[in-house]
């Protein structure tokens, strides 16, 4: 009877005040309290603050006894009163809208979610945002997206869609694109897997059955089709170097309230055009007069009061001052643009500690508010590594000085490391953002590892993942001609504080690091072509 219902009222969705989709539910609850079915966390909502229920006549909604009333359309609720597309909710201080869904569940010819469009299916929810399915009587499999997900739209462009799927029972995330999106809609539960591959196959043309393969695979592997549990992860034992290695892992529910508070008292400053502008320009002057203390000797790396071992410990105590400060601004930046932190803390990897913001949220963000969250670590270590520089240059000679130079040093060392576009770091992330292209460095170390192999392009490779992995090179020597320059300036002077074979290896030891991302992308394809020739490779390839 529900079903039949809404089918002929049509579906509606609830806009929430962070823009996210609920389709509206029969025996649906609004409020703050954890048992409710939309959550609002709002002080001014009550803990259960109203409720939605399908009635033949169409969907109607009710006060649930709240504290300061439930309006409709600016009017006081007094009873129940139907709900209608365009109709504007007051929760307290929440507004919420309602509108017509943007999936219908029909086949192809139905229109997708609009840009930047946040679909959200509570957990618990019976219809799944498609349409109302009754277990099949005959017993044929018939897939269905199980509740409790949230579907965003990124793309910016019609040239550019990409979507991220939310497991909003474990907040995993996965990146799909826009076809995997278009045969998600099909997983309403109301067809065979004959029907399915139909479909799919009307949708996408022949590439269309495998990729439904795919998908269902997928989502059938983490859990989120009915009926279906997540295929358990089975691990060897690992060894000691794995062990070592593996990062452990602290989180703290608490920070995410820490950079929301942060951002409401004084972060919001910083993020005024005027503020930015002057970030940038602090930045760039930063650089040139880092450069002169370089040439001008004016500190010694790792070296405070002719002490390498004070030095040291100033360093790695500014670089742990700096990291917090680095994710801090990522942190602030989500707040800005009203997504939560879910998850940051410690980790430790062999016996470094290190703070780390998971920023997953910035993927439900426009491209824009994308690059900003990832640009504003590198941004702060340019211009903490400003700040100390320019202190630096100002400063008289002594033992404040070498603090400050060693300051600088940590920030831009770090700033160079986070901006590198061949590491999955910052840097990285701006890029791709900025290019439009998902799964940029794996695309173009397949298309670098093509073209050492001797193997012709394909229509794969574009000229714009080769640039892209020519200036991961690029900025890898950069980074090699910048420890080349640091090696001929304070050689001599390291070597009168430390013995030699220990300066060469900390210069060996940087080589490595910034060499390493460089040795992987062209090693590992040259050394399968000199073992097993080009015909082998391109069969490893294909």
């Amino acid at each position: 009877m529900v079903a039949e219902s809404a089918q002929r009222i049509g579906h509606l969705v609830l806009v929430l005040p962070d823009g996210g989709r609920v389709p509206v539910e029969d025996h649906m609850t609004i409020g703050r309290g954890e048992d409710t079915t939309v959550r609002i966390e709002d002080p001014t909502v009550s803990r259960r603050h109203a409720r939605i229920a399908l009635t033949p006549g169409g969907a109607v909604i009710e006060d649930a006894g709240s504290r300061f009333g439930v309006l409709v359309d600016g009017r006081p609720l007094t009873g129940p009163r139907r709900l209608e597309p365009g109709a504007e909710i007051r929760l307290g201080n929440a507004v919420l809208h309602v509108e017509p869904a943007s999936w219908s569940g029909e086949p192809p010819e139905a229109p997708g979610p609009n840009p930047n469009e946040t679909v959200v299916v509570p957990i618990g929810a019976t219809r799944d945002g498609l349409r109302a399915a009754a277990p099949p009587a005959d017993g044929s499999i018939r897939p269905r997206l199980r509740s409790g997900w949230a579907l965003k739209r990124i793309a910016d462009d019609s040239h550019d869609a990409r979507h991220v799927l939310r497991d909003l029972r474990t907040n995993a995330f996965v990146r799909i694109d826009d076809e995997d999106a278009q045969l998600l809609r099909l997983l309403d539960g109301r067809r065979k897997i004959a029907e399915l591959l139909a479909d799919a196959t009307t949708l996408l043309g022949a590439a269309g059955a495998g990729r439904l393969a795919r998908l269902i695979a997928g989502l059938g592997d983490r859990g989120m089709l009915d009926g279906v549990a997540a295929t358990p992860k089975m691990e060897a034992e690992p060894g000691l170097v794995r062990r070592v290695f593996t990062p452990r892992e602290w989180t703290y529910e608490w920070i995410g309230d820490l950079f929301e508070r942060a951002y409401a008292s004084w972060g919001r400053l910083w993020f005024s055009p005027l503020a930015v502008t002057g970030l940038i320009l602090l930045s760039l002057a930063g650089l040139v007069t880092f450069s002169y203390l370089i040439g001008a000797r004016y500190g010694t790396p790792l070296v405070v009061a002719h002490r390498l071992l004070l030095g040291g410990l100033v360093f790695i105590a500014g670089r742990f001052l700096l990291v917090a400060l680095h994710e801090t601004a990522h942190g602030v930046t989500l707040a800005h643009y009203g997504r939560r932190t879910q998850r940051a803390g410690l980790r430790l990897v062999m016996i470094f500690p290190y703070a780390f913001v998971d920023t997953s949220e910035a993927y439900f963000e426009p491209r824009a508010h994308r690059i900003a969250v990832s640009a504003a670590g590198p941004l702060s270590d340019f211009s903490c590594g400003a700040a100390f520089a320019i202190a630096c240059a100002l400063a008289p000679k002594g033992n404040v000085r070498d603090v400050l130079f060693q300051l600088a040093f940590a920030a831009y060392v770090g700033a160079f490391f986070n901006a590198n576009p061949f590491l999955d770091r910052d840097g990285y992330q701006i890029l791709s953002d900025w290019l439009g292209q998902p799964r940029l460095r794996e695309r173009a170390r397949a298309q670098l590892s093509v073209r050492l192999s001797g193997r012709a392009s394909d229509g794969e490779g574009s000229s714009l993942l080769g640039r892209y992995g020519i200036a991961g090179l690029v900025w890898s020597l950069i980074g090699v001609g910048f420890v080349v320059v640091l090696s001929l300036r304070y050689y001599d002077r390291l070597s009168a504080l430390a013995p030699h074979g220990l300066v060469v290896a900390g210069f060996i030891g940087f080589f490595v690091l910034l060499l390493l991302p460089v040795a992987i992308a062209l090693g590992v394809p040259l050394l399968r072509r000199a073992r097993f020739g080009a015909a082998e490779v391109n069969r490893v390839i294909r």
